[in-house]
């Protein structure tokens, strides 16, 4: 895999750059002036940019997309796994306030806890992932969104845990799962959407790091609503809330989120449908304050 020392190149600095890259040695000296240069740089506006790993060669394509408007900057692959609107939905229905603890699994890059550190401030985020490349990525967002969220290389499926005993007011999660739409020819893109961890174990896993009276958020397809309601119904979570996701009026869902409560005596609450497009394919109003103003879903 590659190396998670990666510094950050402007695409416009590339051409003036390959020659040092194959005519010189390979230097720190003269990547700390590359450097230099990248950072004085006033063009630094696109989304494609070049990484090198610690020899100084291109390791892999990465672009900087915007969320929320911009208030959020995201490094990300340019092929694999990449974040999607699932993720801002997911982190807008999650009601923490100042100072709580947040748990992402299944993090990647980071976008989830991104979102929730922009809409509340002073929160205890960590984000668990099995994937060191997209850590580093994430690592990389902190900087670039001046956030301090906790990064932790984690396999849910070990038997030992490095978050062993620590619980959460909110664990969040978008769970891996199966798409037909999507090209799986990268490693990347497989792990994150094929779901080769079963959802009862991933549940469990996000339960167990649950404190009492805290949350668990998840966004997933319709047709595993009765599979996570089962498995929800083994565990100590209760006041079970579902918002049926909906691309548009009088079309199926194709998202459902999931919200439960530690240790809750509630029934199952079902909410009427959230509507993303209009007819015409823009943004309703309603998504609109979420996916651009980073507005919270209640």
């Amino acid at each position: 895999s590659a190396s998670a020392n990666w510094r950050l190149m402007e695409p416009t600095l590339l051409l003036p750059t390959i020659i040092p890259i194959f005519f010189i040695s390979y230097s720190p000296l003269t990547y700390l002036i590359w450097q230099i240069l990248v950072r004085e740089s006033t063009v630094f506006k696109k989304e494609t940019c070049i990484y090198f790993n610690s020899s100084y060669t291109v390791v892999m394509d990465i672009t900087q997309n915007d969320f929320l408007g911009g208030k959020i900057k995201l490094l990300q692959y340019q092929t694999g796994y990449r974040a999607t609107s699932d993720s801002v939905l997911v982190s807008a229905i999650v009601q923490a306030k100042s100072g709580e603890t947040i748990l992402d699994v299944g993090t990647g890059t980071g976008i989830i806890l991104f979102c929730l550190g922009s809409r509340i401030s002073n929160l205890q985020m960590t984000g668990v992932d099995v994937q060191n490349e997209l850590l580093a990525l994430a690592q990389q967002n902190n900087i670039l969104n001046q956030q301090n969220i906790e990064w932790i290389q984690e396999d849910i499926t070990a038997k030992t845990s490095k978050i062993h005993g620590r619980q959460f007011h909110h664990v969040v999660t978008n769970p891996p799962f199966y798409r037909e739409d999507i090209v799986r020819q990268n490693q990347q893109t497989a792990t994150a959407f094929h779901q080769s961890i079963s959802l009862d174990i991933w549940i469990r896993y996000c339960v167990k790091h649950i404190r009492p009276k805290g949350t668990l958020t998840l966004i997933h397809r319709p047709e595993a609503l009765t599979e996570i309601l089962t498995i929800l119904s083994k565990t100590a979570l209760g006041g079970i809330e579902v918002l049926p996701i909906y691309s548009k009026m009088n079309q199926e869902a194709n998202r459902i989120i999931i919200k439960g409560i530690l240790g809750s005596k509630k029934q199952l609450t079902i909410h009427p449908p959230f509507i993303t497009h209009t007819a015409d394919n823009k943004y309703t109003k309603e998504a609109e304050e979420i996916l651009r103003n980073g507005k919270s879903l209640k």
